[in-house]
């Protein structure tokens, strides 16, 4: 990914939650015509008087509020060190998932545990709702900008993603993780498709596509966090070998709970529920890493 090897991490006096995380520009996911598809057709959806669903506006502040428990405190002196030193362990191993996982249980002690993950992912969260927004058919505007899927028919596969992670990319700390998680997502479900079609967003993709999204905002997060425990491993190859392992461990964990948060039925997610889908399912997976040995 290009990301760990340069990156020394967070240090003692960085913030459990960074301050861009609970501000930032707003996302107004507004109807749009001619919907992909509708969900579950036995759920009842708001709408105006002319028979238009009302738009929904979402930005960090929101999403701080949906998330439940209190905002962690100050952090203490050298609080990634446990965490830091079981994955440089790993690092020096021969890839021992132990190591790894040990890791990982000690990162969400030392990070508030989900809730205060999902806190620092909260521009990451604001970006998945207009994702979704996207991927079922409504436009999406952000600092006066508009786009939907439809203005995109057409285009190569790669400019399309291209297009849509440049409107939704926020202007502050997290822009590059969000830009590569964006990136990251979209590619995954179109790798088949070499022309953009709207059409191609079904409910199956929608649902891979939040999870390849969530998983990659929370893998940037742990190897951000991990800061100079990945430079014990000075091979390219094995950077490149360990990015992998802990991309599919938590991808596993991340796809299991996208599922059983939706009743594993894209269909479900909308725009009134995607901020609290992807606050549970970010939780759910690093609580998880709680019952790890280590």
């Amino acid at each position: 990914m290009g990301t760990s090897a340069s990156n020394t991490g967070p240090n003692n006096k960085s913030p459990l939650i960074p301050p861009w995380a609970e501000q930032g520009d707003s996302v107004e996911v507004g109807a749009g015509e001619g919907n992909v598809h509708d969900g579950d057709d036995d759920q009842q959806t708001p709408h105006d008087a002319d028979g238009n669903e009302p738009s929904q506006e979402v930005d960090n502040g929101k999403v701080q509020e949906q998330i439940p428990g209190p905002v962690p405190n100050i952090p203490s002196p050298n609080r990634l060190a446990g965490a830091r030193r079981a994955f440089g362990d790993y690092a020096k191993s021969s890839g021992n998932s132990s190591n790894l996982r040990g890791s990982l249980k000690k990162y969400s002690r030392s990070s508030g545990g989900g809730s205060g993950i999902s806190r620092r992912l909260a521009s990451g969260i604001t970006a998945g709702s207009g994702l979704l927004g996207m991927m079922q058919g409504d436009s999406v505007r952000v600092n006066d900008r508009t786009l939907s899927l439809s203005d995109l028919n057409g285009l190569s596969t790669d400019q399309a993603i291209d297009r849509i992670s440049e409107h939704l990319t926020p202007e502050n700390g997290d822009a590059d993780s969000v830009r590569l998680a964006l990136d990251f997502a979209l590619a995954e479900v179109l790798a088949e498709e070499d022309i953009f079609d709207e059409s191609m967003f079904t409910d199956e993709v929608v649902q891979e596509a939040i999870s390849c999204y969530l998983t990659d905002l929370i893998f940037q997060d742990v190897v951000n966090g991990m800061g100079k425990a990945w430079f014990h491993a000075e091979h390219p190859s094995k950077h490149h070998r360990m990015e992998e392992e802990l991309r599919d461990l938590i991808k596993v964990i991340t796809q299991s709970n996208v599922e059983k948060v939706t009743n594993d039925n894209g269909g479900g997610i909308s725009k009134e529920n995607i901020t609290k889908i992807q606050i549970d399912v970010i939780s759910q997976t690093v609580d998880e890493w709680e019952n790890f040995d280590g």
